[in-house]
């Protein structure tokens, strides 16, 4: 598929080099591609990357997502995959998005898009290796869109994770807390990032 990969950060440069590694045509799209440190990645200016895109990854810090789906253009009929969480500037908790979620504001963004959350439960060196000895980490993917999900639950899969489908679009609100749960565990109580939470059946 083809994906544009929104923010070249350590979370969008590590799962656009996992999406490349498994043969997936990526370009990163940054407001600034011709910074020398974006130069490995060769980039372009967002809005060329998402509109050669059948996927757009917005892989930025909340602060700057609004501005990013801006300067993405006119996403009606792309997957978006969502992959940020609405964490405060002082890094204290979530902000306070009033009985909604940082994905369902994302859609409403970019209207037109189908928005499907996912990844934002990982740290960046989980992307970038998902095997957890025998186990392959879990990824959740909450979506509307049935089939926007199912191809986010495939890519999901390519790089070598075992997602679960987490439900609809509003799930987000669960999930975004959950990634800061994590983020508590392995920031804040020192368990470092080499952490992720696992679905067990019997």
């Amino acid at each position: 598929m083809k994906l544009a990969i929104i923010g070249a950060g350590t979370v969008g440069a590590a799962l656009g080099t996992r999406f490349r590694d498994a043969g997936h045509s990526v370009q990163w799209g940054v407001p600034n591609p011709t910074d020398a440190k974006y130069e490995k990645f060769d980039p372009t200016d967002v809005a060329s990357a998402a509109a050669g895109a059948e996927v757009v990854v917005l892989a930025v810090p909340w602060a700057a997502a609004m501005q990013a789906l801006k300067s993405a253009g006119n996403l009606t009929g792309k997957i978006l995959i969502d992959v940020t969480n609405p964490i405060a500037n002082d890094f204290s908790d979530l902000v306070d998005l009033e009985n909604t979620s940082g994905a369902e504001q994302v859609a409403a963004w970019a209207g037109g898009a189908s928005v499907v959350k996912a990844f934002n439960t990982i740290g960046s060196n989980v992307m970038e290796n998902a095997q957890f000895g025998q186990h392959r980490a879990n990824v959740l993917v909450a979506a509307d869109d049935a089939g926007a999900k199912a191809t986010v639950l495939g890519l999901a899969r390519d790089i070598g994770f075992d997602p679960v489908d987490a439900g609809p679009l509003r799930m987000a609100r669960h999930l975004e807390s959950f990634a800061w749960v994590w983020i508590t565990l392995a920031m804040k109580q020192g368990m470092g990032r080499e952490i992720v939470f696992q679905l067990l059946q019997r």
